[in-house]
């Protein structure tokens, strides 16, 4: 029953170790590699999902908990952008949109939590990561397929609409960091008369 309890920290601690794994599996740059990476990047989406829930239904959501699951998301996706980046199927500026505003979402509520405050994960920043993913999942198959014999006409072409989830991704990035800014504006501006005010 011991080792139950610890399954939503277990599927955590398996993205982060996971990540090597995906970004090796990107680098290699072979059509298996790459879908293989896309199967492996959907599977520790599904984790993230599952755990949260699983936490709460068996009363064991605790601060590591949670800390491993703001964090482990960040990591694996991170660990997909860097290598579709080296490899030239991604932009850089792509890539750095994301993960700046990872950066600047995280410390924005750190500072909030230092002064009593909690801001919550809000809808819009649940979407953008499963655009995100699934972007980035399409992309990897887009890429991966036509080198792989005998794959489908249809499934190929299906593949080639990868930019939709990928461009509406960067749209929720950009607009969900807003929102957190936005909601948060009374706080910053406290932060800057206190500041100001020293």
């Amino acid at each position: 029953m011991h080792i139950v309890r610890q399954i939503p920290n277990l599927l955590g601690l398996f993205r982060v170790l996971a990540t090597p794994f995906l970004a090796y599996m990107i680098l290699m740059q072979t059509g298996w590699a790459l879908i293989g990476a896309a199967i492996l990047l959907f599977v520790m989406a599904m984790s993230d999902i599952v755990d949260g829930n699983l936490a709460r239904r068996l009363g064991v959501v605790s601060p590591f908990g949670i800390f491993l699951d703001t964090i482990s998301d960040k990591i694996f996706v991170a660990g997909a952008l860097l290598p579709l980046v080296q490899i030239g199927l991604m932009s850089s500026w792509y890539a750095l949109t994301i993960i700046v505003r990872e950066f600047a979402v995280s410390g924005l509520r750190s500072y909030a939590a230092t002064q009593g405050v909690v801001i919550p994960a809000r809808a819009w920043g649940k979407q953008k990561l499963t655009l995100t993913v699934t972007g980035l999942i399409w992309l990897m198959v887009w890429s991966g397929l036509p080198m792989i014999d005998g794959t489908p006409v249809w499934l190929v072409w299906l593949s080639q609409w990868w930019y939709l989830p990928y461009g509406l991704a960067l749209v929720w990035t950009i607009a969900s960091g807003v929102e957190y800014f936005w909601n948060a504006r009374e706080l910053l501006q406290q932060a800057v008369v206190n500041a100001a005010s020293e």
